[in-house]
């Protein structure tokens, strides 16, 4: 519970919006490395909602949303087709009217550019489970090129939510240059530190370390934002964060890394703010490195599992059961989830079995050794600042030393963490994070054995466990192509027998999406789901008169 707050606190809520009447000030617990492309931080996308326009976000709803194209194509309509051979070809129509910042129109050739450099091999960090699926993306017209065509070379269930699994385009006349001189330093360039969006609020500045202001774009097509100015100020310590929402100096928080106590604390504090408990796809756990040579062992793991009272961490987390234990990594919400996988309940008796099992044995000042007498010291590793993250791995440190395991804590900056860190795999022992899912969750990328991150794939795919089984690799490469919802569904649930089986990480808990608005601010419809963060929509938000 994040119950020590600063003397700021004591002063009292501020009686008045901060930023003013034409101003948001939204807090957040992390920093992007960068914006547009290339990250995996959160907090790069809620900042990309308001920067650039979605081609389909989810709604409030769970449904998705057209705005940058007209329609989604579908099997009825016709402008989705299947082909001999299992491929596939869907039609896609933009709607006229977005323009970069600098005035030039976005149109299907921006579409192509974006397609042709993430599918480039010799782009670094980049997921190509989707794109290796795309053989070709076409415009038709290039004098109207407002109509483009997807061809794919294999089934997709979901080639008619985004084209080719991208959420909104890149700058081809920005970009082209850099991206064509070499591709493997694209990540590199100064353009996602001041990128040139194409949505409803276009780019000021980026301070760092402080803040990220944004200004209203009155050429937006679904209309002139109602709020002249948005900033998104950094504050990476989650107590300060709180505190600096109950005194008003926010307007809005969202990536707060607040638990369920925090944020009812905020409302207690401050009538003026009302904070959203969202039902969400949320999946807070541990990665193990499974190249680790005590981690490989599933024991080990399994005994890891045993060790920790995951019960107890769900409560501290949210009282009152809100945030249920994980099992696995599906959500109840989610048609896929498996209610009747292996379970590991707190057992400490069993955790030093399965240890005993691997071949440890106790050393004299209680840390056990491994079979060639090595202290058995492992590091866990989460984002710094995160007061509840921190006080779970402290619960842990204490639960493992029960069983003879010395729990080391390294945490770092969000940034780092997220970015090279869990990206490149460079955690020795543990991670503790979290991921997002949607009602189409697939993710292939983070299960298959073709997706662990690796130099020699130019640290593509998200499978940074490690984690390599042969029938789970089926399993997802039959999901991958498979158009039948009940049979995705079936092969999902066995998917989760497995990995509740292997336990290549630790599910904690499953976790509510916590945001905080002022209640004068009108038009928040938070999702919950991932690459739909609070800010989806924030050309519909107004200040209530």
């Amino acid at each position: 519970m994040l119950a020590v707050l600063g003397a700021a606190a004591l002063a009292g809520p501020a009686t008045a919006a901060p930023g003013g009447r034409d101003t948001v000030v939204i807090g957040m617990a992390q920093e992007p490395d960068r914006l547009g492309a290339f990250s995996i931080m959160v907090a790069a996308s809620v900042v990309e909602h308001a920067l650039f326009a979605q081609a389909a976000p989810f709604t409030d709803r769970w449904v998705r949303m057209p705005v940058m194209v007209e329609k989604l194509p579908s099997l009825k309509d016709g402008d989705w087709v299947l082909l001999p051979n299992n491929k596939m070809k869907v039609t896609w129509r933009l709607r006229r009217g977005f323009s970069w910042h600098d005035g030039r129109p976005v149109t299907a050739l921006d579409w192509r550019f974006t397609y042709g450099v993430f599918r480039n091999p010799q782009t670094p960090q980049v997921s190509r489970f989707i794109l290796n699926k795309v053989d070709n993306v076409l415009v038709p017209n290039p004098a109207d090129p407002y109509t483009m065509i997807v061809q794919w070379n294999e089934l997709y269930p979901f080639a008619g939510s985004l084209p080719f699994g991208g959420s909104f385009p890149l700058p081809r006349h920005l970009l082209e240059g850099a991206y064509l001189k070499d591709p493997d330093r694209l990540p590199a360039h100064s353009y996602w530190r001041a990128p040139v969006g194409h949505g409803p609020y276009r780019f000021v500045e980026w301070v760092p370390g402080s803040h990220i202001t944004l200004e209203a774009y009155d050429r937006f097509p679904l209309g002139a934002p109602k709020i002249k100015r948005v900033t998104f100020r950094f504050i990476l310590d989650t107590t300060v964060l709180q505190v600096n929402q109950i005194t008003g100096a926010l307007d809005a928080t969202e990536n707060t890394g607040f638990d369920c106590q925090a944020a009812e604390q905020i409302e207690r504090r401050n009538p003026q703010i009302a904070v959203q408990f969202r039902e969400a796809m949320r999946w807070e756990r541990i990665d193990f490195n499974l190249d680790n040579e005590w981690l490989r062992d599933r024991r080990v793991r399994q005994a890891i599992a045993h060790a920790i009272d995951r019960a107890m961490i769900a409560e501290l987390s949210c009282p009152g059961g809100r945030q249920p234990v994980a099992h696995a990594w599906l959500p109840p919400r989610h048609p896929g989830y498996n209610p009747n996988v292996k379970k590991y309940e707190y057992d400490p008796a069993r955790a030093k079995a399965l240890l005993a099992e691997a071949g440890f044995t106790p050393g004299p000042d209680g840390i056990l050794r491994d079979r060639n007498g090595k202290r058995a010291e492992m590091t866990i590793m989460t984002t710094a600042g995160n007061a509840l993250r921190e006080q779970i791995e402290l619960i842990i440190k204490d639960q493992l030393k029960d069983v003879g395991i010395d729990l080391r804590i390294d945490n770092r900056p969000p940034s780092v963490f997220l970015g090279p860190i869990v990206s490149r795999r460079q955690f020795p022992h543990m991670a503790l994070y979290l991921s997002n899912f949607s009602p189409e969750s697939m993710p292939f990328v983070r299960f298959h054995s073709s997706q662990i991150p690796s130099a020699e794939n130019n640290w593509s795919g998200d499978n940074r466990a490690g984690w390599r089984n042969g029938e789970n690799d089926r399993i997802w490469e039959q999901l991958a192509s498979e158009l039948d919802e009940r049979t995705r569904i079936r092969l999902l649930r066995r998917q989760q027998e497995i990995f509740a089986e292997d336990l290549p990480s630790l599910p904690l808990y499953f976790a509510l999406r916590l945001t905080t608005t002022h209640k004068a601010l009108r038009g928040i419809r938070p999702t919950g789901l991932v690459d739909s963060y609070l800010t989806w929509n924030i050309w519909e938000w107004r200040w209530e008169q």
